[in-house]
């Protein structure tokens, strides 16, 4: 008599692979709630809005909208436009926020002394966004000289890399 108990084994072992693989094909299908649904619409991709598009960067004033969406616009190069509040160097002073904010001054800091600015001024600032000020970093970027002590409270907060800063701008624009 020949022993079956291997052919026995095989068959069951064939029978559960077909079993576990056809139960593995029907849940790769494709009906269920996901019908009519493209790739696209399933990826997570970041909203492209405003806040965050670099291709249609801010430009604009100074403003609620603009300071509550700093986080989105770190590293981005912006415009704004605003009063000079302060000046602490003549390579860095603060802008207001418009009339109808309560927005803190921003702090703005470029390569280069900027004599002409003065307090109520109406510049437009374009530069580069960033959200936690670092003076030693800061130095090294723009390659200046910096006075640790007028900058001690900026430690941490937003701040507006310049690249450029017109001072001829119409106080209303």
């Amino acid at each position: 008599m020949l022993n079956r108990k291997p052919q026995l084994l095989a068959r069951w072992a064939l029978a559960g692979a077909l079993s576990f693989t056809a139960l593995g094909l029907t849940s790769c299908g494709t009906e269920g709630p996901e019908t009519g649904v493209d790739v696209e619409d399933v990826q997570e991709l970041p909203e492209q809005t405003e806040t965050n598009n670099t291709a249609n960067p801010f430009d604009g004033p100074y403003n609620q909208e603009f300071f509550d969406d700093l986080d989105l616009r770190e590293g981005q190069e912006v415009t704004v436009s605003a009063n000079v509040n302060r000046i602490i160097t003549p390579e860095a002073f603060t802008i207001a926020g418009t009339e109808d904010t309560t927005v803190d001054p921003l702090l703005v800091v470029h390569k280069d002394a900027q004599p002409e600015l003065q307090p109520e001024l109406t510049v437009k600032v374009t530069g580069t966004v960033h959200t936690a000020f670092d003076l030693m970093a800061v130095e090294k970027d723009l390659d200046v000289d910096l006075d640790d002590a007028l900058f001690e409270d900026w430690d941490g907060e937003p701040y507006l890399q310049a690249s450029t800063i017109d001072t001829s701008v119409a106080a209303d624009d």
